[in-house]
């Protein structure tokens, strides 16, 4: 089996949770990075969820700037919970085209952060393009 693209699964996984089909490619889902790249694209639509308002209002979302990565945190108070998630640019970027799609007020993608998913799905290689 070829060397798989985790950050490019992580992308596609996140924007398109049944982009590969488990039943179709029961092999592929036995390799651990393809099961990481599934469980991190879980945790980033889950943030997503939140931040749309799937636990309740969202206060205090705060996004840091690190050298390669964001930081972001928020807090839920209607349900006492507290997130810090250390994201890489290109996960950030997905996280905030997904959000800004539901409607997330103060959140939204640049051109640098849909260049970067672009790039990422482009790695999957030909006819792995996704219509964003």
């Amino acid at each position: 089996m070829a060397a798989v693209d985790r950050e490019a699964l992580v992308v596609a996984m996140t924007l398109v949770p049944r982009f590969v089909s488990r039943n179709k490619s029961f092999a592929l889902f036995e390799d651990p990075e393809v099961k990481s790249a599934r469980a991190r694209a879980a945790v980033l639509r889950g943030i997503v969820r939140q931040l749309a308002g799937g636990q309740g209002k969202v206060e205090a979302l705060a996004v840091a700037s690190h050298t390669g990565a964001r930081e972001m945190r928020y807090r839920v108070p209607g349900v006492r919970f507290e997130r810090k998630a250390l994201l890489s640019e290109t996960e950030y970027g997905c996280v905030a085209f997904l959000a800004a799609r539901a409607g997330v007020p103060g959140v939204r993608a640049t051109g640098d952060d849909r260049a970067r998913i672009d790039a990422a799905l482009r790695r999957l290689g030909p006819g792995f393009d996704v219509d964003l």
